[in-house]
């Protein structure tokens, strides 16, 4: 790589983290910056209107047999929004549980020390908890390893009527530093609808 191409890249990293530090405080309503980009969200109601979340309006269903080709294992996710163009994806599954844990951070630290046991190649980095509107989604980032490449994973899960919503939005790693902060805003729009 000689200078000048050294010295393009690092003019671009800058202005897209300036452009980050910009949008820091935005307020998600009608659209998220993405990198350099601006894209238009929508509300989307998940499992029969429980609950729902802003996607960007890239994000489409993915269709049962693409579905069944990229999550081989039997127990896939019931909800699959995907961006093919843009290479991202983020799947929910709605699960029973015995009982809501008092802290959703303390399931969420059961489910990362189990995949840490099972997963040792994955390389785990922050955790965090977000308000949504008036409780709170946990969630977790890490790598995972595929055969010729990695994925950024952000995991995240949330209570709904008696149940847990599991999450996990995933790009190709390079990608992560552009999404991470855009689904951790994403996360803050979460809405349960109470039953009536």
């Amino acid at each position: 790589m000689d200078g000048t191409e050294y010295a393009d890249r690092m003019i671009l990293a800058l202005r897209a983290k300036y452009e980050e530090d910009q949008t820091k405080d935005q307020n998600v309503e009608e659209e998220i910056v993405v990198g350099a980009r601006k894209l238009p969200l929508y509300r989307d109601m998940l499992f029969e209107g429980k609950c729902s979340i802003l996607l960007p309006d890239t994000m489409t269903d993915m269709g049962e047999t693409e579905k069944a080709v990229v999550y081989r294992n039997a127990k896939r996710p019931q909800i699959v929004k995907t961006d093919r163009e843009a290479g991202i994806s983020m799947t929910f599954s709605l699960a029973p549980v015995e009982e809501i844990p008092e802290s959703i951070s303390l399931q969420r630290d059961r489910i990362r020390s189990d995949m840490k046991k099972i997963w040792k190649q994955n390389v785990f980095y922050d955790q965090g908890e977000i308000r949504a509107e008036g409780f709170p989604v946990a969630w977790m980032d890490y790598r995972a390893f595929c055969l010729d490449s990695s994925l950024y994973c952000l995991l995240f899960l949330f209570p709904v009527e008696g149940k847990m919503v599991l999450g996990n939005f995933h790009c190709g790693f390079p990608q992560y530093d552009i999404w991470k902060p855009a689904v951790l805003k994403l996360l803050a729009t979460v809405r349960r609808t109470e039953p009536e």
